[in-house]
């Protein structure tokens, strides 16, 4: 599991990079409006994914501050990402 979260990593970080790339280097036609919309989408829903996640599960989970960043650029990615680092949360 933990390599499929590299992997989703990696494959997020390559889409914000595109995304990124588009607000500094404008794609040519109606690229650059599409990977704008897109670029919003993308963030409404990791705010959304972080508002649920923190109101549902902060009792149940050792929460620290890097862990928002994490849903917010990876989404689930991150948040699995959470979960799998939780038995090393415990024990420390």
């Amino acid at each position: 599991m933990s390599a499929l979260v590299w992997i989703g990593r990696i494959v997020f970080a390559v889409i914000w990079g595109a995304m990124l790339a588009n607000l500094v280097w404008p794609f040519p036609g109606k690229g650059y409006a599409l990977f704008l919309i897109l670029l919003f989408l993308l963030i409404a829903l990791h705010l959304l994914q972080l508002l649920m996640f923190a109101t549902v599960y902060r009792e149940h989970i050792q929460w620290r501050r890097g862990d928002y960043w994490q849903i917010l650029l990876f989404g689930v990615i991150g948040w699995l990402a959470i979960v799998q680092a939780q038995p090393q949360r415990k024990q420390s």
